[in-house]
């Protein structure tokens, strides 16, 4: 089991980090005026970052395989203070977008290494709640984010920009210090990750496509693109259909993300405890597209609300399952299979607001229906592949078993 007190740190540091992420995005608007930048300029700099982690994210998460979690993880909450700071030098679009470019380049192993240390450490059984519990850590700190944000606004544009790469600079000491990789990072002995080592990059990025894997990491995706789509397009939504407040905007915001915490920290256990992982795959993906359903038909601010709500819940039980069921394969090392589902998760934040976008100017309620679709469609994924042989699962649990005896 990991280390209580290593994981506190490591939720401090995603906390941090992705507080001082949730600080810049309302803000980056603001400095793209400055410049004078077109919404479709605007929209690309949101993507660049999303385009660049997709590629990149794979090759730290190897990296991280190769050489250790923990000077991934330093370098990667180095790169997030950089990809802030340097921001306030940008004195055009072209700038700027190369800046995000970099910054999210630098940055990107970060996410890898810290889910790949909480896999290395915790055990089978545990690791869906373990993994969970990081995520919630995740998104409270993107939560608090703009509400820090708009306290340091009013002191001019750049100041948020300042306070973020400072928080992640802060960051550094803590994890210097008392991370250690012999903590995370089991010893090269295990039998079953020996074929993982002869694996190139393109072999290990093709594993996407593979039994046992494409299942979990469609989900991903999925999921990335049905919620980006939300976030994209929500408040344009209530704008148009309900003519909302931007109080009412920002409730929406904060009832999805603020459910999806709640349920990762207090209530995955309990379901863990009682249900298969499949089980709760089906379970979240249904609440989901009940969610996804209810925004697209509300006639009501409050109505699109309780949506919001259901669609945290449901991804809340759904995403870390699928990364902890992810981590348990041991055809390939943590730090890529992370690092692949990092760059899945890019790819919706990509297609996601793309898509959604151009299916809002023909009907103002064709994202959350679209999103709809999708969560169904991994519904019926998880029916399809759950259907498998229970032989396989005693293997998987025999296989884990002579892992732990390897060890002892």
């Amino acid at each position: 089991m990991m280390d209580r007190k290593a994981f506190f740190i490591l939720g401090f540091i995603m906390f941090l980090t992705m507080t001082g992420y949730g600080i810049v995005l309302p803000t980056l608007p603001f400095l793209a005026d400055n410049l004078n930048l077109s919404s479709v300029q605007m929209s690309s700099l949101i993507i660049i970052w999303a385009i660049s982690q997709l590629i990149t994210a794979p090759l730290w998460g190897r990296l991280a395989d190769k050489i250790g979690r923990k000077p991934v993880l330093i370098f990667g909450v180095f790169g997030f203070g950089v990809a802030f700071l340097i921001l306030i030098f940008a004195q055009s679009y072209w700038q700027l977008l190369l800046l995000r470019l970099i910054g999210a380049a630098l940055s990107s192993g970060a996410q890898p290494a810290v889910f790949s240390m909480v896999a290395d450490q915790t055990e089978r059984k545990n690791r869906s709640q373990s993994i969970a519990k990081m995520g919630a850590v995740n998104g409270l700190g993107f939560l608090c984010g703009p509400a820090v944000g708009g306290v340091f606004s009013p002191f001019g544009v750049l100041v948020p920009f300042i306070v973020a790469g400072s928080l992640a600079f802060i960051t550094l000491p803590f994890a210097w210090l008392f991370i250690k990789e012999t903590d995370f990072q089991r010893e090269n002995k295990n039998p079953s990750a020996k074929g993982s080592e002869s694996l190139s990059l393109w072999q290990s990025i093709a594993m996407v496509t593979k039994k046992g894997y494409w299942d979990l990491y469609t989900i991903i995706l999925g999921l990335s693109i049905a919620a980006s789509s939300l976030f994209g397009l929500l408040g344009y939504f209530m704008i148009a259909r309900f003519d909302s407040s931007p109080e009412f905007v920002s409730l929406a915001f904060s009832a999805q993300a603020g459910f999806s915490v709640i349920v990762q920290f207090f209530f995955l256990k309990k379901f863990t405890d009682f249900f298969e992982e499949d089980t709760i795959c089906k379970m979240g993906l249904i609440i989901s597209t009940f969610g996804y359903c209810l925004i697209s038909i509300s006639s009501f601010e409050w109505v699109a609300i309780v949506g919001c709500m259901f669609t945290g819940f449901g991804q809340a039980l759904v995403r870390p399952i699928a990364t902890a069921m992810l981590s348990k394969r041991n055809e390939m090392g943590q730090g890529i299979t992370m690092g692949l589902q990092h760059a899945m998760d890019s790819l919706g934040r990509i297609l996601g607001p793309l898509w959604g976008g151009w299916v809002f100017a023909y009907m103002v309620s064709a994202p959350f229906i679209t999103s709809a679709i999708i969560t169904a469609l991994l519904l019926l994924i998880v029916m399809m592949t759950s259907k498998q042989p229970k032989i396989q699962l005693k293997k998987l649990r025999q296989k884990d078993t002579g892992h732990k005896n390897y060890h002892a």
